[in-house]
């Protein structure tokens, strides 16, 4: 039986390092300023795509990963910050949903108050109707993939797994007060750059897409960014592959 062919995505080559030194026969590709390794794990053929970090950046190397490598699936993985205070380092948040925490709209005021706002989502072309057309505020994570990664979670030990929403944005959030606030009015459970993009282009393609995201740090515990999480992440999502049927 032909296995999926699946596209694993980091930012960083902290993010990638230990998923492309996995892989046997690795072949490399540039695109641009944009890097692939295409090789075998296990028997299972991927691709890891080194994005870069950033919106643009994730949805540029998504479409090129999507159009010169065929996927199956695409997984978004890597580091992020909590909005949930109850997540610490090395618990990990499973993308069941993801938004564009930079895509919204204020209410007319004098006195700027940024917590009056409405999330707007983004617009992208209907082949049907031949028109741009706004699309949900909110992607979904692909129902099988989040199965394989509930099926390694059982295996997890560094932390909890946990089902959540990603909030996506070019920004690094600091201040505890907006953190909370996304948190309580849109549910997101952690912020990072790069997955709602990748998430965007994904459905475009109507390729299967799952963000996963592990706690690097957390405001509310007062802790600095942690490399080890992004290692602890690819091992996570090497099993999250294996159990991907």
């Amino acid at each position: 039986m032909n296995k999926k062919k699946v596209m694993i995505e980091g930012a960083m080559d902290l993010e990638t390092e230990l998923l492309i030194a996995s892989l046997e026969q690795p072949r490399e590709s540039m695109f641009g300023s944009w890097r692939f390794v295409e090789g075998m794990y296990k028997d299972i053929p991927l691709v890891v795509a080194v994005t870069s970090i950033g919106a643009a950046n994730a949805a540029a190397a998504t479409v090129l990963g999507i159009e010169h490598f065929q996927p199956d699936a695409v997984i978004s993985q890597g580091t992020a910050g909590g909005h949930d205070p109850v997540l610490q380092a090395f618990d990990i948040v499973l993308g069941k949903k993801s938004f564009d925490a930079s895509s919204y709209r204020t209410v007319k005021e004098e006195k700027a108050d940024w917590r009056h706002m409405e999330l707007m989502g983004a617009f992208a072309y209907d082949q049907h109707t031949g028109t741009f057309a706004p699309q949900a505020v909110y992607a979904s994570g692909d129902e099988a993939l989040l199965a394989a990664a509930h099926k390694a979670a059982t295996g997890y030990t560094r932390g909890r797994v946990v089902d959540g929403c990603i909030a996506s944005c070019n920004t690094w959030n600091r201040q505890q007060e907006r953190l909370l606030y996304f948190h309580e009015s849109f549910g997101s459970s952690c912020e990072e750059m790069e997955v709602h993009s990748a998430a965007l282009i994904c459905r475009q393609y109507a390729v299967p897409f799952l963000g996963i995201r592990i706690i690097s740090n957390t405001e509310f515990s007062d802790e600095e960014f942690q490399p080890e999480t992004a290692t602890v992440c690819q091992k996570f999502v090497l099993n999250v592959v294996e159990n991907i049927v």
